[in-house]
């Protein structure tokens, strides 16, 4: 497998579903024909966490970004009635996984690259253009709602500088 660049993006997703694990790589080999997954960590709803890939490897998370990303993906974001919807439908357990595996990612990049003050966290929607120049991906830019909560902000504890970084664009 391709090694990735420095990492510079932790970027979280949603599955935009409620499939199993199986089927969502299922989908990722037969529908798009990928030949590595989307993400490298996946989180259930019952707060199981699969690796999918070792964060060495490069994944299919954000087009154009994946040599210098780590993503980390939780099974729903969509109205469980109307999957069409963006929702965020996050339980507690996937929650707090999902914030343990931010700082397993913070760790292995400090003890590969070294910094990690420069390390943004974001979701996936945030690597959408940012149309009118504010460094905010509003509602009406989002190529995609993914990951259905506002990660960039929630987040901000954990490296406080992302709220006035500069939003990643190619």
């Amino acid at each position: 497998m391709p090694q990735p660049h420095k990492t510079r993006f932790i970027v979280i997703h949603c599955s935009a579903g409620f499939g199993n694990v199986e089927s969502i790589q299922k989908f990722w080999k037969e529908n798009l024909g990928w030949k590595s997954p989307g993400y490298h960590r996946i989180i259930e709803r019952d707060g199981t966490v699969h690796e999918l890939a070792p964060y060495t490897d490069i994944v299919n998370g954000v087009k154009g970004f994946n040599d210098e990303s780590i993503h980390i993906c939780y099974i729903g974001g969509v109205d469980p009635k109307n999957v069409n919807k963006a929702q965020d439908t996050r339980t507690e357990i996937q929650k707090l996984q999902l914030l343990h595996e931010i700082v397993k990612a913070k760790k292995w990049i400090h003890e590969n690259y070294g910094d990690i003050y420069n390390v943004l966290i974001l979701g996936h929607r945030d690597f959408s253009r940012d149309l009118n120049a504010n460094n905010i991906i509003e509602s009406w830019e989002r190529i995609k709602e993914c990951p259905s909560f506002e990660a960039r902000f929630e987040y901000t504890f954990l490296n406080p500088q992302q709220i006035t970084a500069k939003l990643p664009k190619k």
